[in-house]
C-alpha cells in the first residue's frame, strides 16, 4: 500500500453535534471498575443528549490531534496507533434525537445519519434473538476496517483488531457504569446481516463487535 489509510470515517448526510464530555464530577476509576457489570434489562426512559455524547466520548472520543489536525489521539489504545475500529450507533431512545442509525464521528464528536427507523428488532434477530437489543435506548455497533491494520502488520493484524475493540468495549462498561447505566456486549451475532445493515461490505470492513446500553431497572 502506497499511502497510509486514514485513521477515521465520515460520512455524508445530517449531523447532529453532541455536547462537550464533561470531565468533572462521576465516580472515580476505582468505584466504576468495583461496579462494572454485564446487564440486560433495561427501562424504557430515553438517554439525554448530554449522557450519550459524554458515553460515545468516552468510549472512544478524541482526546488530542496530532499531524497537522488529521489525527485523532482516543480514549481507547490502538496497536501502532492505526484506530481500525469505527463506532455505529442505533439510537431507539434518546431525547432530541429521532430513531435511526448513525455513525459516530470522531473529529466532530456528533452523529451522522445513515438511515431513519428503530433497528432494534433487526438487530435483535442478526444476534440470535438476544432481545436486549430492542429494549435499550441505543445498541452500538463497532467495525473494523481491516487496511488500517494489515498494511503495517499483515495477517498478525488480526489479533492486534480484536485487542482494539476489547479495549473500546471495556470503555465502554466503564463509561455506562459510571452514567449509571447498564450494559452489555454482544459477540454472537450474524456478521453478514449486520453488514448489510450498515451498508457495509464484509471484506474492507467489517461488524466485529456490539453493546447494548440504556437505563437499568
Amino acid at each position: 500500500m502506497s499511502t497510509i489509510p486514514d485513521s477515521y470515517k465520515e460520512h455524508d448526510g445530517p449531523h447532529i453535534p453532541l455536547p462537550k464530555p464533561n470531565m468533572q464530577g462521576g465516580l472515580s476509576l476505582w468505584d466504576a471498575l468495583a461496579r462494572r457489570k454485564s446487564g440486560r434489562r433495561f427501562s424504557e426512559a430515553p438517554l439525554s443528549l448530554e449522557i450519550l455524547g459524554q458515553l460515545l466520548w468516552g468510549t472512544y472520543g478524541a482526546t488530542r490531534v496530532a499531524r497537522e489536525e488529521s489525527f485523532f489521539f482516543r480514549t481507547a489504545p490502538s496497536a501502532g496507533g492505526l484506530f481500525p475500529v469505527e463506532m455505529y450507533v442505533s439510537v431507539h431512545r434518546v431525547s432530541s434525537i429521532e430513531p435511526g442509525l448513525y455513525h459516530y464521528s470522531v473529529p466532530r464528536h456528533g452523529l451522522t445519519l445513515l438511515k431513519e427507523g428503530d433497528f432494534g428488532k433487526e438487530l435483535a434477530a442478526a444476534s440470535l434473538g438476544q432481545g436486549m437489543l430492542q429494549k435499550s435506548a441505543v445498541n452500538l455497533i463497532w467495525t473494523a476496517v481491516l487496511p488500517r491494520t494489515f498494511w503495517k502488520y499483515g495477517e498478525r493484524g488480526i489479533r492486534y483488531i480484536y485487542m482494539d475493540a476489547g479495549h473500546v468495549g471495556q470503555n465502554t462498561y466503564l463509561a455506562a457504569t459510571a452514567l449509571g447505566l447498564g450494559c452489555c456486549t454482544i459477540g454472537a451475532f450474524f456478521d453478514e446481516e449486520v453488514n448489510q445493515l450498515l451498508g457495509v461490505d464484509g471484506t474492507s470492513e467489517t461488524t466485529i463487535y456490539m453493546a447494548s446500553v440504556g437505563k437499568s431497572y
